[in-house]
């Protein structure tokens, strides 16, 4: 049966493996090295097989129990550095993998509630379903609702999904990509929002998929952007609000007076 990495003897079975290798594996290393000092300035010194194995052997002695000792306890502390590390990284790993379950079982609820001031439907990445081709363009719509969304309060953009929350899927969007698959889709994403609005903002969209009704739907979940976010569009910067269930652009007036109460 497999150790929880919350339990004592987890921690426990790492220092008596770190113990074993302490006499095991780090005492014939660092006689490796002393071996190799001493040959380098002695020409009696014996070859590398006969020094280790007179050396090994004289841990056995009651006289030379200390090495063993130090050896044992080195191996230990390596054990217990290395255990609580391991622990850590796996309930790091364990509370990131419930969040996304929590945070994909919020996809179908969101579908039923309808676009409103924290979600809003999408229904592809760049695929143009009236044209039936790749339309690059689609993106900076994508661009123009994250950028609403991180100028305001944060929300969810779901994609493959149409105006009333039906589930349309990912397939076309994923055919379009070198890599047809969601990870390759989760870093277009990403990369849309480092050459539109910044690299710096990506940290702050998370991306997860669920399966409704057979299909794929991607939700990009989007925190408040600790700076404004513009758009360039035209040659010019429009910096986008999201405002009740739409995104639009603010006029230079209404963007400096909102970044000056919202960022100052």
């Amino acid at each position: 049966m497999a150790l929880s990495p919350f339990k004592l003897p987890f921690l426990a079975a790492y220092v008596v493996v770190g113990a074993i290798v302490g006499v095991l594996v780090i005492h014939p290393l660092n006689l490796v090295v002393v071996w190799w000092e001493l040959a380098r300035f002695s020409e009696t010194a014996p070859n590398l097989l006969e020094f280790l194995t007179a050396r090994l052997w004289l841990v056995l002695l009651p006289r030379h129990l200390d090495v063993a000792v130090a050896y044992t306890g080195l191996g230990a502390v390596v054990g217990l550095a290395f255990g609580m590390f391991t622990r850590n990284y796996m309930r790091t790993s364990e509370a990131y993998r419930s969040l996304r379950e929590e945070q994909t079982a919020l996809i179908p609820d969101l579908l039923k509630q309808g676009e409103n001031r924290r979600v809003e439907f999408k229904s592809s990445l760049r695929w143009d379903l009236k044209e039936n081709r790749t339309n690059r363009s689609l993106e900076k719509v994508i661009a123009k609702t994250l950028a609403g969304f991180f100028n305001a309060d944060g929300g969810h953009l779901l994609i493959g999904v149409d105006d009333n929350g039906t589930p349309l899927g990912l397939d076309k969007d994923l055919a379009t990509l070198k890599s047809p698959d969601l990870d390759s889709f989760e870093r277009t994403v990403n990369d849309i929002v480092s050459k539109t609005l910044g690299g710096d903002l990506c940290p702050y969209i998370h991306t997860v998929f669920s399966r409704v009704d057979g299909k794929d739907v991607a939700m990009v979940i989007v925190s408040p952007a600790p700076r404004a976010v513009y758009l360039e569009e035209n040659k010019a910067s429009v910096f986008y609000l999201r405002s009740g269930n739409s995104t639009r652009a603010l006029d230079v007036r209404e963007a400096v007076n909102y970044a000056n109460k919202r960022w100052s």
